[in-house]
C-alpha cells in the first residue's frame, strides 16, 4: 500500500525565488519612476479641442429671447465666456467672447441687458458694445447644426 506524503517545501529555494521575485520587482519600480520624472512638461489633452453639442438653432433662439448666455467653466477655471448671437442665420452672427476683463484676473465681464451691452464686472462705467469689441474673442464654428466653441484658444 501507497503512503501519500505531505507538501515538501524547500526553504532554499522558495527564499531564492522571493528574492529574486522582489528584486525585479524593485527594479521595474525603479524603471517606472526614472521614466514618469524624465520630462519636466505634462501635457494632458483629454476631450475634445472644442466645446460641443449646443444646437446653434435653439441656442440662437434662447440669446434673441433672454440673451447673451453664460459659460462660467469650460477650461478649469481658465476660460469662462459670453456666447452672443446678432442676426436670423444661426450659422452665422456669433460672438463669443471671454468673460474675463482684459489685463484683470480678478474682474469678469457681465452683461447688462438694460443697455444692451457687457459691463466690467468691477468698474460699472467700463463697458463694450454687444458685439464684444475689445474683448478677448474665442473662435467657432457652426457645422451641421451645432456651435462649437473652440477651448483652446486659438484666436478668433
Amino acid at each position: 500500500m501507497t503512503v501519500a506524503r505531505g507538501l515538501r517545501l524547500d526553504v532554499k529555494r522558495a527564499l531564492v525565488v522571493s528574492l529574486v521575485a522582489l528584486a525585479g520587482a524593485v527594479g521595474a519600480l525603479v524603471l517606472v519612476l526614472q521614466l514618469a520624472g524624465s520630462s519636466d512638461a505634462i501635457d494632458v489633452q483629454l476631450g475634445d479641442p472644442d466645446f460641443r453639442g449646443i444646437h446653434a438653432a435653439d441656442l440662437a433662439t434662447e440669446i434673441a429671447e433672454r440673451g447673451p448666455v453664460p459659460f462660467p467653466d469650460l477650461v478649469g477655471d481658465d476660460l469662462p465666456i459670453w456666447v452672443a448671437h446678432h442676426g436670423t442665420d444661426p450659422y452665422l452672427g456669433w460672438v463669443v467672447v471671454s468673460a474675463r476683463v482684459p489685463d484683470s484676473a480678478d474682474c469678469l465681464v457681465q452683461w447688462d441687458g438694460g443697455t444692451g451691452r457687457f459691463v466690467d464686472g468691477c468698474d460699472a462705467t467700463t463697458s463694450w458694445s454687444a458685439d464684444g469689441t475689445g474683448l478677448e474673442s474665442v473662435s467657432w464654428t457652426v457645422a451641421d447644426g451645432e456651435l462649437r466653441i473652440d477651448v483652446a484658444r486659438s484666436g478668433g
